[in-house]
Parts: structure tokens; C-alpha cells; sequence
């Protein structure tokens, strides 16, 4: 069990460190696409955002697949499921900071990018 905590905590870790680093690299090389308030209205900036963070998502719900000692896919959902938990808490204290669309976008993108990285994991040993 501790092996599969240690890989939920990992992809986690992985998830977030990345996203916050690219958002704050974003704010600092991009200044002028925040308001005062620190809200995005730029559609190719929540666009870019919401790529980046999609390619994060999978990476970190693969790597969590792929050091789980067994049944990959579960440890790449529960991840997810974490993920939904802190994106839902994410969205209702930063709910001015985007349009809702964004929001909502982000929200119902989270279980699918689990899926899609427990699937790499699960295809990569299927190879092996």
C-alpha cells in the first residue's frame, strides 16, 4: 500500500509543481495579460493555459500508473479523483479569475486526462 500512496503523492507532486511553475512563468513573462484583479480574458491565453495543463494532468496520472506496483489505471483515477477534489475547491475560490466556460472546461477535462494516462501505462506494459 505504501507503494501505491508513493506513486499517487508523486504524480500529485509532479502535477502540481509544473502548473503552478508554468503559471507563474506565464505571469511573469506575460504581465499584461492579467487585469488588476489578476483576471485572464485572453482566450488564447486560457487556451495555452489549458494545454499546458492538460499535458501536466496526463504526464502526472502516468507517471503515478507507471510507478504503481500493480492495476495501473485505478492509481491513475484516484489521482484524478484527487485532482477533481482540489480543481473543484480551485474553481470556487478563483471563480472571477476566468470566464466560466474556462472553468467548466477545466472541470470536466480532469477524469479523462487521468484516463488517458493510466491507458499510456497500462498499454506500455501490455508491450512489455
Amino acid at each position: 500500500m505504501g507503494r501505491s500512496i508513493a506513486a499517487i503523492a508523486m504524480g500529485f507532486a509532479f502535477i502540481v509543481i509544473l502548473s503552478f511553475g508554468a503559471d507563474a512563468l506565464l505571469l511573469q513573462m506575460m504581465p499584461d495579460v492579467f487585469d488588476a484583479g489578476g483576471r485572464v480574458t485572453s482566450t488564447p491565453i486560457l487556451i495555452l493555459i489549458l494545454g499546458y495543463v492538460a499535458v501536466f494532468a496526463v504526464a502526472g496520472c502516468y507517471l503515478a500508473a507507471r510507478l504503481a506496483p500493480a492495476r495501473p489505471m485505478k492509481h491513475a483515477l484516484i489521482l484524478g479523483g484527487l485532482g477533481l477534489v482540489f480543481s473543484i475547491a480551485g474553481m470556487a475560490a478563483s471563480w472571477a479569475s476566468a470566464p466560466a466556460w474556462y472553468h467548466i472546461t477545466a472541470l470536466v477535462m480532469v477524469m479523462p486526462y487521468a484516463w488517458v494516462g493510466g491507458w499510456l501505462e497500462e498499454r506500455h506494459r501490455a508491450r512489455a
